[in-house]
């Protein structure tokens, strides 16, 4: 079942909240940012346990809360806006709606999907988001870096528990691999003179070329066969996302 009420409650609350988030003055502050992601995060909180009785699929809803208005407060365009926040509600839904399906039947396909769909766009948000503060304020590298790393090993973690409950040590471990990998890449990243939006989108594909590969070696189907034309494919993508994307001057 794709739509249930619950989840498109929880959902709806989260669209209102970043609704009022972009019809208020954005202003580049900690007040601003903490006054607009506390409410979301404690919605996200109260629909994970609502939901599937568990704090711990509050990741996912959680990392949507804080990426989404720190991106959206990157967006001068009204009407970009309001396509951002309804791309935000949906993804969150599928977030809500990926963890509810897999705490019920935790080998649902569907589920799964919907959660892994959701993580990508969620690592997009988070990335670019992140990276975009780090361009425009005075904002250390390390503490960047950081972020990256714990953003990307608790979502890799939700992803991956949603596959086996069982292996703990196991999905930490990858999750932290996956951390280390794109805190390191951000590093190499801060180099390149693109804009937030190239990053992150380039952030985005180079998380998935990993955790795709991670996600074949926990569930034992890693092959060279079946992994390198995938990785072929998405080194193409980022190869035509620098080609295409304006290039920052850097002073």
């Amino acid at each position: 079942m794709i739509l249930h009420f619950s989840v498109f409650f929880w959902s709806f609350i989260f669209f209102v909240g970043l609704v009022l988030v972009s019809q208020n003055p954005i202003s580049a502050s900690w007040s601003w940012y903490v006054l607009s992601v506390a409410p979301l995060i404690l919605v996200s909180l109260t629909a994970s346990r609502r939901l599937t009785e568990r704090f711990s699929d509050a990741v996912l809803p959680m990392l949507l809360s804080v990426s989404s208005p720190m991106l959206l407060s990157l967006i001068d365009n009204s009407r970009e806006r309001w396509v951002f926040v309804i791309l935000s509600a949906l993804m969150y839904y599928c977030a809500l709606l990926g963890n509810y399906r897999l705490r019920h039947a935790p080998t649902d396909k569907t589920g799964e999907a919907f959660l892994n769909a959701a993580a990508m766009a969620a690592m997009f948000f988070f990335y670019a988001g992140l990276y975009g503060f780090y361009l425009n304020f005075s904002f250390p590298l390390w503490g960047l870096m950081l972020l990256y790393f714990f953003g990307t090993a608790l979502t890799s973690y939700e992803t991956f528990m949603g596959v086996d409950q069982k292996e703990r040590t196991r999905v930490l471990l990858y999750s932290a691999l996956l951390g280390l990998i794109m805190g390191e890449m951000v590093w190499v990243m801060s180099l390149w003179p693109f804009g937030y939006l190239t990053t992150g989108a380039i952030g985005a594909i180079l998380f998935f070329i990993v955790w795709d590969i991670s996600f074949d070696a926990f569930r034992k189907t890693l092959s060279l066969r079946k992994a390198t034309p995938r990785i072929f494919f998405f080194l193409v993508l980022i190869f035509l996302l620098l080609f295409s994307s304006p290039w920052r001057i850097l002073v």
